[in-house]
């Protein structure tokens, strides 16, 4: 069949077949939610998991933030954040994958303990 091909109609073969290995390959990521309950603003916030390290600059007291997280494998959620001239990280929390369609919610409380909330959308 491929020597009767013509020579476009094997480049287009060929980058039809490349670009759907590369849509197989984007997986859609998590979509994670940082809540600040404190009556501080949060600053230099990192939320860092399995592979990825995302950076979301500062949350005011009682704000949030939404971004889209690309784990690359079965992942825990921890945040690192400076509030009242200090710096918070907490231990790695939840469950969530690459792959899937997760909602992932980190709350900061009052005295800035983080909890983490992952669901399927």
């Amino acid at each position: 069949i491929l020597e009767s091909m013509k020579q476009s109609q094997y480049l287009v073969l060929v980058a039809s077949i490349f670009a759907a290995a590369l849509l197989v390959g984007c997986t859609r990521g998590a979509n994670l939610t940082i809540v600040n309950r404190s009556m501080t603003e949060l600053s230099n916030v990192v939320a860092t998991g399995s592979g990825f390290t995302q950076a979301i600059g500062s949350i005011p007291a009682g704000g949030k933030r939404r971004v889209t997280v690309q784990p690359t494998g079965e992942s825990g959620l921890q945040l690192d954040f400076n509030a009242n001239g200090k710096h918070f990280t907490s231990a790695p929390q939840g469950y969530f994958e690459a792959g899937s369609q997760f909602k992932v919610t980190a709350t900061v409380s009052l005295d800035f303990t983080v909890t983490v909330d992952a669901r399927l959308r």
